[in-house]
């Protein structure tokens, strides 16, 4: 085997070992929140009331809570030694690959040291995890950063203040935030392992109401967002709020080749988190690139208007989330770039969606996006291509015509709602600026009014397929 094998032989071995590393946390920490589950019940701290007294009862709640909280140690440096082969990992298996390289052209003149760095960072940063499993640190001696004050709430600044961070910090980190999941920075393996323990405590909470309460609330939602993950282990849930908001990624977005990502429209919520759910995977299965994965990302992350009457006078809606949406991009980026790979990113607003997308990148600190595709849009919150600007690894600059994309079927009647100009003008028109891209089909008539809409990411449609085209042609 020629050294140029054996480097790639390496690159292989290594992605294999984090996609290990992180399914191996994910599912261990699933067994944390059983056992902590547990340990609650013994102690009548869930719904059921009732727990173990005296005694055998206290006894059994401390090794129960001792076990929950070993495995969620074990869970965590699983998670820490994944984030850890991704990025150090890839950047020796560069090293090694750029050595091999340079010897097969020029026998001598590969560069060793820059092999040498990259093995000594990489066997540094496995050892805090084998120090920390052998109980040389301990996350309850570790003061708890202020990872919030320490970074100004930048996404990237997070995503490296996160990353320089040994095991231990991070479970402490874990063990006082709750809400840790939903931070922008984070890898989206431990976001989701945090976030799924969350959710099932929020699910309790639900089902810790009195009989015959009101059903009102994020009762629901949060059971059909709980359904929804069940129906595939692949997902990820990378963002969990109280008051109903939650983001699903189809697959872990840091090691995919290319990301999706879906802001749905008017009516939706958790409660309908499949529905979008099958609309980003089908732009992801419109991609034409067969040896490519593909994450799709379902971002409910604001409330939604409920009906057309609440959507069409106000971007209120729009604007009030925009930054989270913002951030979020901003995030995954930061994370995904880390292993020197820039995986290219699609932001689809649909419907009242494209208001929010278009509110985002409004921002001037701009929109981590390689491209933001409007369809069916009543409006983009601003009025021109020119009030678009764009995030490019943390550099801002105004959007380029080809960066914001309009794609409408003649026969929707949404899109016609931008002449009021109440929600800010459609991207891809003459007067707003951008690229056009109808996708009429060539059978429909005026029939096609009442559902032309709802039929964008249909299976086997103009639109779906042009919008796939689109996707795939992101740099």
């Amino acid at each position: 085997m020629s050294p140029g094998q054996r480097a790639e032989a390496l690159v292989v071995a290594v992605d294999h070992a984090e996609a290990r590393a992180a399914g191996t946390g994910r599912g261990i920490a699933e067994v944390a929140a059983d056992l902590d589950s547990v340990a609650r019940r013994l102690g009548g701290e869930t719904p059921t009331g009732g727990g173990w007294s005296g005694h055998a009862g206290a006894r059994a709640r401390s090794r129960v809570g001792e076990a929950a909280a070993q495995a969620g140690t074990l869970a965590n440096n699983c998670l820490y030694v994944a984030d850890v082969l991704r990025v150090e990992g890839s950047r020796l298996a560069r090293a090694l690959m750029s050595w091999a390289d340079d010897e097969e052209a020029d026998p001598g003149s590969g560069d060793v040291t820059a092999v040498q760095d990259a093995d000594r960072v990489l066997t540094v940063r496995l050892r805090e995890a084998a120090d920390c499993l052998a109980g040389l640190t301990d996350a309850a001696t570790r003061a708890c950063i202020d990872l919030s004050g320490s970074t100004g709430d930048d996404p990237r600044a997070v995503a490296a203040l996160w990353h320089s961070l040994g095991p231990a910090d991070r479970e402490r980190l874990a063990r006082d935030h709750p809400e840790l999941g939903s931070v922008a920075g984070l890898s989206s393996a431990t976001r989701d392992a945090l976030n799924r323990a969350r959710l099932r405590r929020m699910l309790e909470a639900v089902e810790a109401r009195p009989a015959g309460a009101d059903g009102a609330g994020p009762g629901p939602g949060l059971v059909a967002l709980a359904e929804h993950l069940a129906a595939d282990p692949a997902r990820h849930l990378l963002a969990l709020h109280a008051d109903g908001r939650a983001v699903v990624a189809s697959a872990d977005p840091d090691g995919a080749d290319r990301v999706v990502t879906l802001v749905p429209g008017t009516g939706s919520s958790l409660e309908s988190i499949a529905r979008t759910g099958e609309r980003a995977e089908a732009m992801c299965e419109a991609v034409d690139a067969a040896t490519e994965s593909c994450a799709a990302v379902s971002w409910q992350g604001y409330d939604a208007p409920a009906d057309v009457a609440a959507a069409g006078f106000s971007a209120a809606a729009a604007r009030a989330h925009a930054g989270d949406l913002r951030d979020f991009a901003a995030g995954l980026d930061a994370v995904e770039t880390m292993d020197g790979r820039d995986a290219p990113h699609a932001a689809v607003g649909y419907s009242y969606g494209s208001a929010v997308l278009g509110a985002a990148a409004a921002d001037p600190q701009g929109m981590a996006a390689d491209r933001m595709i409007h369809v069916g849009s009543p409006g983009a919150s601003v009025d021109s291509v020119e009030q678009q600007w764009v995030d490019e690894r943390g550099a801002a600059r105004r959007a380029g015509p080809d960066e914001v994309v309009g794609v409408v079927d003649r026969w929707d009647p949404v899109p016609w709602w931008s002449v009021t100009g109440a929600l800010g003008g459609r991207p891809g028109t003459e007067e707003f600026g951008g690229h056009g891209v109808e996708v009429t089909r060539p059978d429909s008539g005026a029939g096609s009014v009442r559902g032309a809409h709802s039929s964008y990411f249909d299976p086997g449609t103009v639109s779906l397929e042009e919008i796939g085209r689109l996707i795939a042609d992101t740099d």
